[in-house]
């Protein structure tokens, strides 16, 4: 059943036909080792079937009322309040709208994975310091997709938990989960702080993510975004 449907995620997703490149076999390696590319484009394309029908992922800017706009997100998922919502904003898609950030992640090295917690941590800021509205704020969920790594997953879960306590980043700013194809998942534990568990699923891994994933993105939300809060001109109209 479900199983059966993410057998070819992987291979939906890797580049195809790129310059100077060899074709992908479609495995997370090959036998001799070679590495894949995932895609963009073709992951946005693979995603959008699997999430709730209210929400679209694009590649577009997230931002803030305050202005604040996070770099290093590659996708976003996020309710179309309406058809040119986009064109609207200006590129732009506002953060009161936005339900997960996605990061890819080619080669996840120490130096790349410390990277990319440092820009989930940054994006997820996005609503946190608008207009004193930050206790009620809830960060946006975060998820990491991974093509290649020569981690070990125990060594790849203390990195993790270590690069938090080194930093002292605060746990609210942590990513939620971390797939690496065709390997396992490294999913966040709400039950405690700087807690996470590793979970070595091989070709199980992109149904486990996206079961995982599902639970963050499937979630009952009052959409209350105010337009006024984005105009930034200072310009005084007559008043009559």
């Amino acid at each position: 059943m479900i199983d059966s449907y993410f057998k070819n995620f992987e291979k939906s997703i890797v580049m195809k036909g790129r310059a100077g490149a060899k074709p992908s076999t479609g495995k997370a390696r090959s036998k001799s080792g070679s590495k894949i590319t995932i895609d963009t484009r073709l992951l946005k394309e693979a995603l959008i079937p699997l999430i709730p029908l209210d929400l679209t992922i694009e590649t577009v800017r997230p931002v803030d009322s305050g202005g604040f706009s996070p770099e290093g997100v590659d996708l976003v998922a996020y309710r179309k309040y309406c058809p040119d919502i986009i064109g609207i904003m200006g590129g732009y898609v506002p953060g009161e709208l936005i339900y997960g950030f996605y990061h890819i992640v080619q080669e996840l090295t120490r130096d790349s994975l410390e990277k990319v917690l440092d820009t989930i941590a940054k994006a997820k800021k996005l609503n946190m310091f608008t207009d004193g509205d930050e206790a009620g704020a809830v960060p946006i969920p975060s998820f990491v997709i991974a093509a290649n790594t020569r981690y070990k997953f125990s060594e790849l879960k203390n990195d993790i938990t270590n690069y938090y306590m080194t930093k002292s980043i605060e746990h609210q700013y942590e990513m939620d989960i971390l797939l690496v194809l065709r390997k396992g998942v490294v999913v966040k534990n709400w039950r405690e702080k700087r807690s996470f568990i590793a979970l070595e699923t091989l070709e199980d891994s992109a149904m486990w993510f996206y079961i995982l994933m599902i639970e963050y993105l499937d979630v009952e939300r009052v959409i209350d975004i105010d337009f006024r809060k984005y105009v930034k001109k200072d310009v005084v109209y007559n008043e009559y």
